[in-house]
């Protein structure tokens, strides 16, 4: 099909968009900016302003017809995620740490997940991750330069593990890395429910500022037995505005800068 101008006239893309619909079944947001010659924001706005005209049903990544059911995921569905406000306060927070030209490392877990979905449409950005949400989430962000680290992937989170994975993150050094924990303890550090957790390990210490990204309830879990990080290897905790002053005052003193979302 020939490209077309970008001063077509809406209906006129709408018509081209429903037509590669009824003839392939799909159609991803690069499709959409290639065939008619508009950026990717433009092409997300458009397929959005088409499902709220009952046209299409919006993917992740592009759009189906209305009438067909999407496809099973086949990384980890990450719809219903526990603590979603908080996290997504974390996770905006963290976003705004990260500045266009970085060099970063994201780790696997949701409030990092939600930390992807807020860097669309940067540009200059490198990212390496051991996630594949978050790959898949920054997959078509054209401003965004995306390496994953491969490996035998862990089901329980569609993370990266294994030799390899470890590999590539220990011949590494990044601005910034991002990290969660699965606990947060200010005497012990951040531990992991993974019964081996090298490669998270590899993550988190790759970046020259290292950040932990924890919502206020992984203050009140205890620690698991697989160790992460030291205190003392974190430099930043971004976390909720509703941790104890205590545990605040402990980071701090330990020299650990807390940012409170």
């Amino acid at each position: 099909m020939a490209k077309q101008t970008t001063d077509s006239f809406p209906e006129e893309r709408e018509e081209i968009i429903l037509d590669v619909l009824q003839r392939q079944g799909k159609i991803r947001v690069t499709e959409v900016c290639d065939i008619l010659s508009i950026a990717p924001s433009t092409a997300r706005l458009l397929l959005q302003s088409m499902q709220d005209k009952g046209l299409l049903q919006r993917t992740h990544g592009g759009a189906i017809p209305v009438d067909k059911p999407e496809q099973p995921k086949s990384t980890r569905d990450f719809s219903e995620i526990e603590n979603y406000e908080a996290k997504l306060k974390v996770a905006r927070l963290a976003a705004s740490t990260i500045k266009n030209g970085d060099y970063i490392a994201i780790g696997s877990g949701t409030t990092t997940y939600l930390l992807a979905t807020c860097l669309h449409d940067r540009q200059d950005l490198t990212i390496v991750t051991d996630s594949f949400p978050v790959a898949n989430e920054l997959l078509h962000d054209d401003g965004i330069t995306l390496y994953i680290a491969g490996g035998w992937i862990m089901k329980r989170n569609s993370s990266c593990r294994g030799l390899s994975a470890e590999r590539f993150f220990k011949e590494l050094t990044v601005d910034k890395s991002y990290c969660g924990a699965d606990s947060i303890n200010v005497n012990v550090g951040t531990s992991s429910v993974d019964f081996d957790p090298r490669t998270e390990i590899c993550v988190s210490k790759c970046g020259v500022q290292r950040y932990v990204l924890v919502d206020s309830s992984k203050f009140n879990v205890r620690p698991f037995i697989d160790k992460v990080m030291k205190i003392e290897d974190i430099h930043h905790v971004i976390t909720n505005d509703d941790v104890s002053k205590e545990n605040i005052d402990a980071l701090k003193a330990s020299g650990v800068d807390v940012l409170l979302a």
